[in-house]
């Protein structure tokens, strides 16, 4: 009788009825083999095919009652105790091979009472009950040896060699790994060679030996593939996905850990996922994704817990509270790092002690509680000292040395940051140098040591370039460098100390907008892995769901919206989880700014002197302190005007201005006579802006026309609206034929658009990129526009617009839908798209436009290219922008310069219906004749002017781009 064959139609049967028929046929007496042959089923299943082993342990129930004997009770026991292993059900998983044990010792098996003891090792480090683990190893230890059976020894040692590895023991760990692979060697046993090599490697990572650490990788991960044990891949994978984020190896802890976490889930394992993904939200933390980790933090945890892997729920809400304090939620912190310190103290791990303390030690630091901060971590440096786990000594040390610094303690801060620099090199830990070189610089600049902090912000930049190369998702790239902008802010202000504005400009410009930059520049070439199929098809099944909601939210009723918000807030959180698995699969070529590799730094600076010319100055604002300061670039000179307001000043003035925008925002009709008045109060607002941001740079500007690139809250600033008095200075300007001659105003004041034309960019390395693009030909025209109850005169707008371009595609109302957006959008000039703007502050790359079926969000216009030479959004807040460290600007204006699109014409606040129309009308006739798009908004918006009109109604438009 071939009991495997009877075993395997036993495992595919799927209902109790099928496998009593089955058993019919097997003879009384052939049982108890054909149990055995199930229980060999988990030796062979458990670590690839875990849904095997769960039907494994049903055939052994029904066997159990066709044939109730001792020996067939005991082996249903111990495979249904491996069975809810797989599931995480960890208490019953102990609880039938507690059993299964007795049950065999009954009967005076004691060899296979021992086997039974092997698999629960496992679940017991899980739940952080070590003592027992360790002693019940040893006992089951010695039977084997007593049997002279190796391979069980083997497996013994190996899980003896796990538990000491959770404990922080790696030496002891070590020792048991070694013995346990030398059997598995001498035996030939491939699949456990990978276990044992799988867990030493990850020991010799702990310990900072990463070239064995590397070594027993690739020999665990090439023996689990030879041996087809998918869950070992998987662990594995997440193994060396946790050794490349040790070495700051962001793009392969990515790859690796990703695969994992796919393979895990694709297994149906909730505790391995649960643990995959714990390791996920670890390096999201690290590239400062903070919000979410946190999300991922808070949900694992509780999976831990209802698990009771009290050891992974421990580090959990440690790192949990750690990121909370990031985020600023303090009380979240201060509950999550106690919780997490009773389950370390009561899993006896001073390890984990010690680290919870380092994030209290962090907490307190970032409430300028410095004596307690320092307090802290030096009684997590002692615990470490016990330890053989090196990294986290190092966090112990910068910790100390920041607090030095801020008790001014200077020398001892100096001295042990530079052996915390030697040592983070020697462990290849690129985050804690570069953190190390940032502390020394800030310590040499109160020590009033110029030179000395230059070295430092010079080499931490470096160091942060080197880390930061390899990462491919601009999300990545984006977020990794939002804290870590200060050596390039402080190096900055060095070199203005020292006059050398030149290298000052090129500095800031190094980080200013560097992703949005990178990306357009093309400087990154992307390769690809192979990206799981079900993710992209999870992707596009989501997308569809998206635009479902959004059609639906449309046309809803009034009430009945809330439901369907909800829904399609929960789906864009899931599309954007799934595109940061994806991007998670990518890594960057070396080609990082390969284009302008060739170009030195003063040789850029030269070409953008020679791109602007006599006619055209760009200033670039800077926010040190919190103070905005200034370059001024001409053709010839740089020049830099430090201290021109506080930022707390141009905020308040900036919220004045827009409520007395806001008084006008249904219209000037039943104002009447006061609407001068508030004019008035709006101009001196304007007045104020331009005298606190623009008056100390006159002698520099001239009257030429300007590129602005503004920081911060400056991006809300209108500038081309902002007023001067003409009595402070004299108005002279030399327009060309393509440009609209300046307004003559007698007045005693004058707009600044009346004089010049002005384009907004986000940074002048931008600036110079579109500029280099070549020009296209305005020849058709999109013109796209769907009126709500807040523009309904759309449609009179998009009229107007379409005589002044006959041959144009026109959708208007139930035409003006995704589809003919999506399917037209690449092939024309000019787009201009009359549709209520959403401005998302808490989804930014979610902000969208508001069509007839749904909306048109920024992640929908990156995914096309287009051709056209301009953009019109001419709806409400369409320029507004969440303004991401570093000056990315987050919005609907970044999705479009993406797509390709060289200039967009956007508005910063609500528009009039009305005036739109007409500041439209008037714009592309002045195209149509032969104005540049700059000089065309100038005419119109100084017709408005001339006519005495509120500039609510011509100055929520703003030109960003050529």
């Amino acid at each position: 009788m071939n009991f495997k064959t009877f075993a395997e139609k036993l495992i595919k049967a799927n209902k109790e009825a099928e496998r009593r028929k089955i058993l019919e046929n097997v003879a009384e007496e052939n049982f108890l083999k054909l149990a055995q042959a199930l229980r060999d089923t988990y030796y062979q299943s458990w670590t690839n095919e875990p849904e095997r082993v769960w039907k494994a342990a049903q055939a052994l129930k029904s066997l159990v009652k066709v044939k109730p004997t001792e020996e067939i009770k005991a082996l249903s026991l111990w495979v249904s105790g491996i069975a809810y292993l797989t599931k995480g059900n960890l208490d019953s998983a102990i609880k039938n091979l507690d059993k299964s044990a007795e049950i065999f010792q009954s009967i005076n098996q004691e060899h296979e009472s021992a086997q039974t003891q092997v698999a629960k090792l496992y679940p017991l480090a899980l739940l952080g009950r070590y003592d027992e683990a360790v002693k019940c190893g040893k006992r089951a230890l010695e039977i084997f040896l007593r049997f002279d059976d190796e391979l069980e020894a083997g497996k013994i040692e190996n899980n003896i060699g796990n538990i000491y590895f959770r404990r922080e023991l790696h030496r002891e760990a070590e020792i048991y790994y070694l013995s346990a692979l030398k059997r598995f060697q001498e035996l030939g046993e491939i699949s456990f060679l990978a276990m044992t090599e799988n867990g030493l490697a990850s020991n010799y990572s702990l310990l900072n030996d990463f070239r064995n650490a590397e070594k027993f990788y690739e020999k665990a991960l090439l023996h689990s593939q030879q041996a087809e044990l998918f869950v070992r891949q998987a662990e594995i994978e997440v193994n060396i996905g946790k050794l490349a984020l040790f070495r700051g190896k962001f793009d392969r802890a990515l790859l690796f850990l990703e695969k994992s976490r796919q393979k895990y889930d694709e297994l149906r394992m909730p505790h391995q996922v649960a643990v995959a993904e714990l390791e996920v939200a670890d390096i999201y933390s690290e590239l400062n994704l903070n919000q979410e980790a946190f999300e991922i933090y808070g949900r694992v945890t509780k999976s831990f817990a209802e698990l009771k892997m009290q050891g992974e729920e421990a580090r959990s809400r440690a790192n949990f509270g750690r990121t909370a304090i990031f985020l600023g939620d303090f009380d979240i912190s201060r509950a999550e790092l106690g919780k997490a310190a009773k389950l370390y103290e009561s899993e006896q791990n001073p390890v984990g002690t010690a680290i919870v303390k380092l994030s209290e030690a962090q907490l307190e630091f970032t409430e300028k509680n410095y004596k307690s901060a320092l307090k802290l971590a030096v009684e997590a440096e002692n615990l470490l000292d016990k330890s053989a786990n090196y990294r986290y000594k190092l966090t112990a040390n910068w910790l100390k040395a920041e607090c030095f610094i801020n008790l001014g303690k200077l020398k001892a801060a100096r001295e042990l940051l530079e052996e915390l620099y030697d040592e983070a090199t020697r462990q290849e830990n690129g985050q804690m140098a570069q953190v190390s070189q940032i502390s020394l610089g800030k310590a040499a600049s109160i020590e009033n040591n110029p030179k000395q902090a230059e070295k430092h912000y010079k080499k931490a930049i470096e160091l942060i370039e080197t880390l930061r190369a390899p990462l491919s998702a601009e999300e990545f790239r984006m977020a990794f460098l939002a804290d870590k902008l200060l050596p390039f802010e402080n190096l900055a202000k060095i070199y203005l100390a020292e006059n050398k504005l030149q290298e000052a400009f090129l500095l800031i410009e190094k980080a200013r907008a560097r992703t949005l930059a990178e990306n357009l520049e093309g400087n990154f070439v992307w390769q690809n892995e192979e990206t799981s199929t079900k993710l992209t098809q999870k992707l596009k099944d989501l997308r569809e769901e998206l635009n479902w909601f959004y059609s639906r939210l449309s046309r809803a009723e009034a009430g009945k919206t809330e439901d369907l918000q909800s829904g399609i807030k929960q789906r864009e959180k899931r599309i954007a989880d799934v595109m940061r698995q994806i991007e998670s699969t990518k890594s960057a070529c070396a080609e990082v700014g390969a284009k302008r590799a060739n170009l030195s730094e003063a040789q850029e600076l030269k070409d953008l002197q020679k791109t602007l010319g006599s006619e055209k100055v760009l200033i670039e604002f800077v926010c040190f302190d919190g103070n905005f300061s200034a370059f001024v670039i001409t053709s010839k000179k740089i020049h830099f005007v430090e201290n021109l307001a506080r930022e707390t000043l141009i905020i308040e003035f900036l919220e004045g201005l827009r409520f007395q925008f806001g008084t006008l925002r249904y219209g000037a009709k039943n104002l009447g006579d006061f609407v001068g008045e508030l004019k008035k109060r709006a101009d001196f607002y304007l007045e104020k802006l331009y005298e606190k941001l623009l008056l100390p740079l006159e002698k520099y500007i001239g009257v030429q026309d300007l590129v602005i690139v503004p920081v911060g809250a400056l991006h809300y600033v209108p500038f081309h609206a902002l007023r001067f008095q003409n009595s402070l200075r004299e108005r002279v300007s030399q327009p060309s034929h393509t440009k609209q001659p300046a307004h003559a105003d007698c007045s005693d004041s004058s707009y600044l658009i009346e004089n010049r034309e002005i384009v907004y960019v986000p940074s002048a390395k931008i600036w110079q990129f579109l500029m280099q693009k070549p020009a296209k030909q305005i020849k058709n025209a999109l013109l796209i526009g769907f009126a709500d109850e807040k523009i309904p005169l759309v449609n009179r707008e998009i009229e107007a617009i379409e005589k002044i371009f006959p041959k144009a595609q026109v959708f208007t109302d139930g035409a003006a839908n995704f589809e003919n957006y999506t399917k037209n959008a690449p092939a024309f000039d000019v787009l201009h798209l009359a549709c209520h703007g959403q401005f998302r502050t808490d989804n930014s790359l979610f902000s969208s436009l508001h069509l007839a079926d749904g909306f048109v969000t920024v992640k929908d216009i990156c995914s096309q290219k287009l051709k056209a030479e301009l953009v019109t959004l001419s709806a409400c807040e369409t320029g507004l922008n969440k303004i991401f460290a570093g000056d990315e600007i987050l919005g609907l204006a970044r999705g479009f310069l993406l797509a390709g699109v060289s200039t967009l014409i956007l508005s910063l606040w609500t528009v009039n219906d009305e005036a739109t129309t007409e500041l439209m009308k008037d714009f592309y006739t002045n195209l149509q004749r032969g104005f540049s798009i700059s000089a065309s908004l100038q005419t119109a918006q100084n017709n408005f002017i001339k006519r005495g009109a509120h500039p609510y109604f011509w100055s929520p438009f703003a030109l960003i781009g050529r």
